[in-house]
């Protein structure tokens, strides 16, 4: 489970934005066990909510923390171990479900209902150990946003353009327990469609009662 804290500036329109964005559920299956000379295969699957502030249901000129509908997604990964470096990759697949009873005023028009299309991507990098308690990863993800299409109260409809979005992105973990890493990202954005820059801390939560210890 994710559950994101999102804070977002916008300088041109000296416009902030900070809050809870959308809760995602997912889960990993590794189906054939590791042998020696074969690559690992992972599949993986989510739910994505839209717990944050939807794009569709606020001003125009204000900032969401979340991306307004509901989507599942699948994918696969695969890794290889050499020490002290790992490689990994994975490509997955996205679907995102049509959102209606909308009311937002763009221009003249109203906009009713917005279906986001089909969306996927791609990443690939490798993540090198310094020592016990400190590792680095780099990667490379591409995304893909295609068939999305806006419904308008008179009736007319808009289809965007496909949309392609690619950054670069580097991961410290430091272990601060023997059982907790801390990671720091920063990304960097590679095409328009993309973020200049993004930063990003994420860490394990242990909840009492959930989890089991083993001597």
């Amino acid at each position: 489970a994710t559950v994101p804290f999102v804070a977002k500036s916008e300088i041109v329109r000296d416009t902030t934005a900070a809050g809870l964005g959308d809760i995602s559920l997912g889960a990993r299956w590794e189906p054939f066990p590791l042998k020696q000379g074969r690559l690992p295969l992972v599949l993986f699957g989510n739910l994505s909510t839209k717990t944050g502030d939807s794009p569709y249901e606020i001003g125009l000129d204000e900032l969401s923390t979340g991306k307004g509908y509901y989507s599942v997604g699948v994918g696969a990964s695969t890794r290889k171990y050499i020490d002290p470096v790992v490689l990994f990759a994975s490509a997955s697949a996205n679907y995102g479900f049509k959102e209606t009873g909308l009311n937002q005023a763009r221009g003249s028009r109203t906009l009713t209902s917005f279906d986001p299309g089909i969306s996927g991507g791609f990443s690939f990098g490798f993540a090198y150990s310094f020592n016990y308690d400190v590792s680095l990863t780099m990667s490379y993800q591409q995304s893909f946003n295609m068939d999305a299409e806006f419904q308008f109260k008179d009736g007319e409809s808009y289809q965007s353009p496909d949309q392609s979005s690619a950054m670069l992105s580097f991961a410290l973990g430091v272990r601060v327990s023997p059982e907790t890493i801390v990671n720091g990202t920063v990304g960097i954005g590679l095409t328009e469609d993309a973020p200049d820059v993004s930063l990003g801390l994420s860490f394990p939560l242990d909840f009492i009662g959930f989890g089991k210890k083993t001597k």
